[in-house]
């Protein structure tokens, strides 16, 4: 059985602009970034697949996510959730206006899965 996930956080202070008083915020500290090469070997110490195979696949993995998302596809990845493409745009009055011409935004969105947001709501927080 694992043990529930434990997120750092750190309380601090400022001057609120609007009164003039002090305020209190809590932030999440992040616990690091993994990187490719360290995630390829996790997943190669999980699985016990060569880091080599597991690269291969990875890289292949990263290329069609991306190919695809950016080609409007929202792709599931597993039971993390899914990514998909979004876009803001202005209101236009007429045709010509609309289209293309009036993104003005465009990003990566990602939904979690239930499970996963289950699974946040086991995650517990140490100041």
């Amino acid at each position: 059985m694992s043990k529930k996930p434990v997120i750092k956080i750190k309380i601090g202070k400022h001057v609120c602009a609007v009164d003039k008083k002090e305020r209190y915020f809590t932030t999440m500290q992040r616990a690091g970034v993994i990187d490719d090469n360290t995630l390829i070997q996790y997943a190669s110490n999980d699985s016990g697949m060569r880091i080599e195979q597991i690269a291969a696949v990875y890289k292949s993995l990263v290329t069609q996510v991306r190919e695809l998302v950016c080609n409007g596809h929202s792709v599931q990845l597993g039971d993390l959730g899914t990514l998909y493409f979004k876009v803001h745009a202005k209101i236009s009055a007429d045709l010509e206006g609309a289209g293309g011409a009036a993104v003005t935004q465009k990003w990566i969105g990602f939904r979690a899965s239930k499970a996963m947001r289950q699974q946040l709501q086991s995650v517990n927080f140490q100041s």
